[in-house]
């Protein structure tokens, strides 16, 4: 399957790509920092959005640097942020990437011990949203299940695509509960979240697929899945990125 690459506003009938990454505040597996090198990736695959999830903003610990702006310039895409803390002098969370301007946006918090946010802006044809569901509690995924539930519900009669790290294997209780509402389009035979060292043998451990790309059901039939993957990147981050593309149903 080949990605379209003549993507216009509000798609226009046409194939569009998805792109979910969590990069790690944009430091490679060597222990090295390199924030521009996540948008390099996601770029291979020409999408209309990209969802990035660990993103710091102004923080010491990328030595001050506006994450956002340095991804914007190298894709070329608008970006949004939504903070979930304040950190390290400056503010972490999840950002949206998308060729056209959203029209409105919301931010929504979740919880955990590290509080998450959800991230949805919404556009000419559709509402997208990122978010990092927390890692050291399954009551707390549990409990965001509800909230992004009614927030998917209050965006009306548009569709919701929604990506992000969920920190939950396909089988969890926390992917029951969001397929009770949204359809998922991305690939989860895949390991998506490798760790600090990558073990090649694990590349099929479903149980490291975390990441996900995937579509309100009430919607799904708007569209036509044409490919999904898990891109080969295994040293810019510890996760790799899904990427999904689809084209509007007849």
């Amino acid at each position: 399957m080949k990605s379209v690459s003549n993507t216009t506003p509000a798609n226009g009938g046409r194939a569009f790509a998805i792109v979910s990454y969590n990069i790690r505040h944009g430091e490679n597996l060597d222990g090295t920092l390199e924030i521009g090198a996540p948008g390099a990736v996601v770029m291979k695959e020409n999408p209309r959005f990209v969802g990035l999830q660990e993103v710091d903003q102004l923080t010491t610990r990328v030595g001050g640097a506006d994450t956002c702006a340095v991804i914007a310039e190298t894709t070329g895409l608008h970006a949004t942020f939504a903070r979930a803390i304040e950190f390290a002098g400056g503010e972490y969370g999840n950002a949206l990437f998308s060729r056209e301007a959203p029209l409105n946006v919301r931010r929504i918090p979740l919880p955990g011990a590290e509080p998450r946010v959800l991230l949805l802006c919404e556009f000419a044809d559709c509402w997208v949203g990122v978010t990092h569901f927390a890692v050291d509690s399954d009551e707390a995924r549990v409990k965001s299940i509800g909230i992004v539930r009614d927030a998917v519900a209050a965006c009306g009669d548009k569709p919701v695509f929604l990506m992000g790290d969920w920190n939950a294997a396909p089988d969890s209780e926390v992917l029951a509960g969001m397929r009770g509402f949204m359809t998922i389009l991305s690939d989860e035979k895949t390991c998506t979240c490798h760790g600090k060292k990558f073990d090649p043998a694990r590349l099929h451990d479903a149980s490291r697929c975390i990441d996900y790309i995937a579509i309100d059901t009430a919607h799904a039939g708007n569209y036509v899945l044409r490919d999904r993957h898990v891109i080969e990147e295994r040293h810019v981050s510890d996760h790799a990125p899904q990427m999904i593309e689809v084209v509007p149903s007849a």
